[in-house]
């Protein structure tokens, strides 16, 4: 039925050959145009497992406040410039961003302003609880109060006790630092270390400032976040000059990962295609052996159209699979020229067609199998590559002969190629014995090997953004690597109860200095009419009066009027019950800690990323329905356990397939089993080297694993059908050159800059080199013991 089949496609070709090549180059033509409209996706979230957790954890982080916000360090590099430079600075940078990018810049806060807004009037009734109202219980002692009174009245004789008296006045005993307090939980939830300064942030050595920016992109929008770190840049290059700005922000990674992509697909193309033109042209110094070589680069015009079709926006990341596929995809055209080279008759050629087809079937089946996968980036890998591997197969086996076989100029035939290559390699048992011996040891260090779920280290992102986050950390700190739990709620009510409970049980687990949480400032109503009743009782249970007396008492010795503290005595009942200012500091403190999205409310609190205390707040989750933690190194056991499970599923699948695929070829179990020998050395060998240097497995690698078992089976099933054909097509050299081809495909991948790439290039380049090594050697010293007799091939 296939040579039928052939032979009548194959004639109907060549009735129609301008037809047909006029069709193709018309074709291609239109795809090269669609390539300048096609858009692709950066993001690398569809290469990640559709679990629950995971996407819960990633839709949460794509959604929460900090996602879309931008930090600006500030830094001045000359010494003869003051603080008050560097913060007129800072509010020039400030004022320049502006909407619809930039929606909130945010310098600092006044200190006047805050202490206003931590009045007792306002917050302490409603803020301080129990543990708070002991610590003021505390100070009520005669030594304790008179201590008070002196630090104000020595206070009172600074200059700028003129802003600072009234104040005092209504808080003798501090207790507004109480409250400011627990503002100091703020910074220290995101590990930083800030101070405030004539109402800027300022790091401890006085010599950076800092912006946060509250900005209009997400994170993961390519396209806008380009613009946006282009605008902010050229703004930061209008500073003076002896400011120094770094731009941090989830932005930077996005834009830079893209870039990064693109010049790696660039440079790695271009040495790919140099190279391969260089081994073609010496090899068989004939320029039309370049149709060849532009067999793949075709197939890969064509196959972004119809896979953008079918998938939509393709990954910068599956794109860069493609040259790896076009090394793979030159093999059916270097064995069609070969053999037209050589002068093949019609039945040869027609068993190389097998061949041919036999090939690329396998081929595709190895990514065919990612079908079966649960992660979408790899169905679109899936796609993309099989239909570059059918239209190669197509042009390679209808269209390169009509090119070939031009009449006006007729391919020279030499029916010696390739002869020398199949004179030095001899069948030898010496092969077979190394090479299990070999095989044992990479067996035996497979068993070691590790794996690596931190997609943090598929980041792509370039070492001048990686550098500026250093120094940012090495400043401002915030290198602890902080963890979130998150409660959800109908209304942001009752998000804020359950808050308040989970907050004092998580406290009691993790410490309470370890968990930070916005009802530690600002509890629900609920909380804060129940403190505001426990205020009162605690003043009316003779507390009031005996502060009176205690304040009378040490008036006269500070030089005080005992009129002097009436303001706290007429304000500590007359507090009213007040909502959040959105525009005070704790309305704005609020944005870290509140996300509202689609009517939903989560209220975020944040403690350690740390294995035991993950462990220990699960529990609380379990208590609380809504209540979930995100955490990165929870992030990473998942995508390891997943990733797992389904190598566990496509590995024997593409396994399995090639089995059944070389048994249906060859129809004899014995040559089957001899022609798996390069898939079964291109696994273990590759486990077993990446453990010998200590490289672990990750998501990346291990599907170029499964994608190089097609691969690689083709060397053997090459080698071992001209071994039992006794074929004179030229097939040890077709498999040698085809190897070449795909080793400088995937080789060029080394040196690409971003980790994904590299990573695939490391797989397929140790998974072919070992394939085809086992394919030319062992395999026809197998295939003569075997026959009992030294053939070769």
């Amino acid at each position: 039925m296939f040579d039928s089949f052939f032979s009548l496609l194959h004639r109907c070709m060549l009735r129609y050959e301008k037809a047909v090549l006029w069709l193709v180059l018309a074709v291609t033509l239109i795809s090269g145009a669609l390539l300048f409209s096609t858009r692709f996706e950066g993001n690398i979230d569809l290469m990640l497992p559709p679990d629950p957790e995971i996407t819960r954890s990633m839709d949460f982080l794509r959604g929460a406040s900090f996602s879309d916000k931008m930090i600006i360090s500030l830094e001045l590099t000359d010494p003869a410039r003051s603080k008050k430079d560097l913060f007129l600075a800072v509010d020039q940078l400030a004022a320049s961003l502006s909407p619809p990018l930039f929606m909130k810049v945010m310098s600092g806060f006044s200190v006047a302003n805050v202490m206003e807004e931590f009045s007792i009037l306002s917050y302490a009734p409603q803020v301080l609880g129990e543990q708070d109202l002991a610590v003021i219980d505390g100070q009520l002692t005669p030594e304790t109060v008179s201590k008070k009174l002196r630090s104000i009245y020595l206070q009172s004789l600074r200059p700028e006790s003129i802003f600072t008296s009234s104040l005092s006045r209504s808080d003798p005993l501090g207790i507004k630092l109480l409250l400011l307090e627990k503002m100091r939980a703020l910074p220290a939830s995101m590990g930083y270390d800030v101070s405030i300064e004539d109402g800027h942030f300022i790091s401890r050595d006085g010599r950076h400032s800092m912006l946060i920016v509250q900005t209009s992109v997400p994170m993961m929008d390519s396209p806008r976040s380009k613009e946006l770190v282009e605008t902010a840049q050229k703004q930061i290059s209008k500073l003076p000059g002896f400011v120094r700005a770094d731009l941090i922000s989830g932005h930077q990674h996005t834009v830079s990962n893209e870039r990064v992509i693109k010049h790696d697909i660039t440079v790695v193309s271009i040495i790919a295609s140099i190279t391969f033109l260089l081994l073609f042209l010496v090899v068989f110094r004939d320029p039309r052996v370049l149709f060849v070589f532009i067999i793949p680069l075709i197939a890969v015009v064509w196959a972004i159209p119809l896979a953008t079709a079918l998938q939509g926006k393709l990954l910068f990341l599956v794109i860069g699979f493609g040259t790896a596929i076009a090394g793979i995809s030159i093999d059916y055209g270097l064995l069609v020229y070969i053999a037209m080279k050589r002068g093949a008759d019609a039945g040869q050629f027609l068993k190389l067609t097998k061949l041919v087809t036999i090939d690329a079937t396998t081929t595709m089946f190895s990514f065919i199998v990612l079908f079966f996968s649960l992660i979408r980036g790899y169905h679109q890998l899936a796609l993309f590559s099989s239909l570059c591997v059918i239209i190669c197969l197509l042009f390679s086996l209808f269209v390169l002969p009509l090119i070939l076989g031009w009449k006006r100029h007729p391919l020279v035939l030499d029916p010696t190629i390739g002869d020398g290559l199949r004179t030095f390699i001899k069948p030898s048992k010496a092969y077979v014995v190394v090479w299990g011996a070999l095989t044992v040891v990479a067996l035996f260090l497979s068993f070691s090997v590790t794996f690596d779920s931190d997609v943090k280290k598929l980041d792509g992102t370039e070492p001048a953004v990686l550098r500026a986050e250093q120094m940012f950390h090495k400043v401002w700190g915030g290198k602890t690597n902080q963890a979130v739990f998150v409660v959800t709620g109908k209304s942001l009510e009752d998000a804020m109860e359950i808050n308040d409970r989970v907050y004092r049980e998580a406290s009691a687990v993790v410490g309470q200095g370890e968990f930070t949480s916005l009802a530690q400032f600002w509890p629900s109503r609920k909380l804060r009419n129940e403190n505001s009743g426990r205020w009162s009782n605690f003043w009316s249970q003779g507390r009031e009066r005996k502060l009176k007396q205690l304040i009378r008492e040490s008036s006269i010795t500070q030089g005080f009027s005992e009129q002097a503290f009436e303001p706290f005595f007429a304000g500590l009942h007359a507090y009213r019950a007040e909502n959040m200012n959105a525009n005070g500091l704790i309305g704005q403190l609020q944005e870290r800690f509140v996300l509202s999205k689609n009517g939903e409310y989560r209220i975020l609190s944040y403690f350690p990323d740390e294995q035991k205390t993950i462990e220990g707040l699960k529990g609380i989750t379990k208590k609380y329905p809504g209540t979930f933690v995100v955490s990165g190194k929870a992030l990473s056991a998942s995508i390891s356990a997943f990733t797992t499970e389904e190598v566990k599923l496509l590995a024997p699948l593409a396994i399995l397939f090639n089995i059944v695929l070389a048994w249906l070829f060859f129809r004899d179990w014995k040559y089957t089993l001899i022609a798996l020998v390069p898939l079964l050395t291109g696994v273990v060998w590759l486990v077993g080297i990446m453990s010998l240097f200590h490289i672990p497995l990750n998501v990346i690698n291990i599907v170029a694993a499964i994608v190089s078992t097609g691969v690689i089976v083709d060397y053997g099933l090459g080698i071992a059908y001209e071994y039992r054909h006794n074929l004179r097509t030229g097939t040890v050299i077709a498999v040698t050159l085809s190897a070449a081809t795909n080793v400088i495909g995937c080789g060029a991948l080394l040196f690409a800059k971003h980790p994904a790439l590299y990573s695939t290039g490391v797989a397929m380049v140790i998974s072919m080199v070992t394939g085809y090594l086992s394919a030319v050697f062992v395999i026809p010293s197998l295939c003569s013991l075997l026959d009992g007799r030294e053939k070769n091939p």
